[in-house]
């Protein structure tokens, strides 16, 4: 079970996220055609309800073209 200090910080993650991806005017499914593989898995990280690890840290970084340090800017 994750305390409230641990969901709250994936759902700011998340909401950053998705931020940068709409920035981009990008869809979910435009996500998966960019070779992201299942655009619900990157909508339940969006949304919090999922924890990644370092190597999907990465995948995400290099999808967006942005260095990781990126995701943890305000």
């Amino acid at each position: 079970m994750r305390t409230k200090e641990e969901q709250d910080f994936l759902l700011k993650f998340g909401l950053r996220l998705r931020e940068i991806r709409t920035k981009k005017g990008w869809t979910l499914e435009f996500v998966e055609e960019k070779g992201w593989e299942h655009w619900q898995y990157l909508q339940q990280i969006e949304t919090g309800k999922k924890d990644i690890g370092l190597l999907t840290l990465k995948k995400l970084s290099q999808l967006y073209r942005i260095p990781i340090s990126d995701f943890f800017k305000k």
